[in-house]
C-alpha cells in the first residue's frame, strides 16, 4: 500500500515529466496507486506469448464484460506455477478496468497481512487500506504460501474480506500456486463455498514464461553476440 504522500509525489514527477495534460499520467497514477506491478502497466495481446488460449478464452473475456462481472461479483481464481503469467493477466485486467474509468488495487496476501498489521498503530494507515480493498476491482495474489497454513489470523482475515466482498457482490482476482483443492483445505470450507459459487477457476499449463522474458532480453541487449 502507497500513502497519498507518495502518490502525490509521483504524480508531481510524472507531470513534470510528461506534462501535466497528457493523459498518460492520470493512467500512470492510477496504477500507481493501485499497486499493480509497473512491468505490466502497458501490457497488450500482443505480448502474452504463454498460455494463450487462457488469455483468450478467459482473461479477454472477462475484459469485455467487466461491468457486468462488477455488477454481480464475478471473481477469478488463476492456479498455477511460478511463472505462467498468473501477475499478468490479473495485472491486465486490472489496467484494463482502470482505463475504463474503475478503481482497482492489487496487493500479495503477505503485503495485505502486513498492510493490516500495519494499521493497528496507524489509524491513518488503516482508513487508506480499507478505502483501497473497497476498489471496484481488488486483486491479492500469491494466495497459499505454506506459511499462512500456520497463520490463524492471516487465514481469518483472508477469509473475511473474501466474505464480505462475496456478500456486497464485489469482485476479486486471486493468483495462487497452490491448486483448487489445496487452497480449500488451506483455508476451510466458507472460502471453498465462495470459490464454488461466483469464481472462476482457471488452471494455467506449467512452464515459465520468463524464460522468454531472458530470451528477449539477450536479443535486447546483445549478451552472447555481436
Amino acid at each position: 500500500m502507497r500513502s497519498e504522500g507518495e502518490c502525490d509525489a509521483f504524480g508531481m514527477a510524472m507531470a513534470e515529466q510528461l506534462g501535466e495534460d497528457d493523459p498518460r499520467v492520470g493512467y500512470r497514477l492510477a496504477c500507481f496507486e493501485a499497486c499493480v506491478p509497473r512491468t505490466f502497466w502497458n501490457v497488450s495481446s500482443v505480448q502474452v506469448t504463454y498460455n494463450e488460449s487462457v488469455f483468450r478464452s478467459v482473461v479477454v473475456r472477462y475484459r469485455k464484460r467487466l461491468k457486468r462481472a462488477l455488477r454481480d461479483g464475478y471473481s477469478l481464481l488463476f492456479v498455477g506455477d511460478n511463472g505462467v503469467g498468473k501477475t499478468m493477466f490479473i495485472s491486465y485486467l486490472l489496467t484494463q478496468a482502470i482505463k475504463r474509468g474503475f478503481t482497482a488495487y492489487y496487493t500479495t496476501l503477505t503485503m495485505l497481512d502486513a498492510d493490516i498489521k500495519r494499521g493497528f498503530r496507524d489509524r491513518e494507515a488503516d482508513l487508506r487500506l480499507q478505502a483501497l480493498l473497497d476498489s471496484d476491482f481488488v486483486a491479492i495474489d500469491e494466495v497459499g504460501k505454506e506459511s499462512y497454513k500456520r497463520d490463524g489470523y492471516t487465514a481469518s482475515q483472508f477469509e473475511s474480506f473474501l466474505k464480505r466482498r462475496y456478500d456486497d457482490g464485489e469482485p476479486v482476482l486471486l493468483g495462487s500456486n497452490a491448486a483448487h483443492d489445496d487452497l480449500c483445505k488451506m483455508y476451510g470450507a466458507t472460502v471453498e463455498s465462495m470459490i464454488d459459487g461466483r469464481y472462476q477457476v482457471v488452471s494455467l499449463e506449467p512452464g515459465d514464461c520468463r524464460r522468454t522474458h531472458k530470451r528477449q532480453m539477450k536479443r535486447a541487449m546483445r549478451f552472447g553476440g555481436k
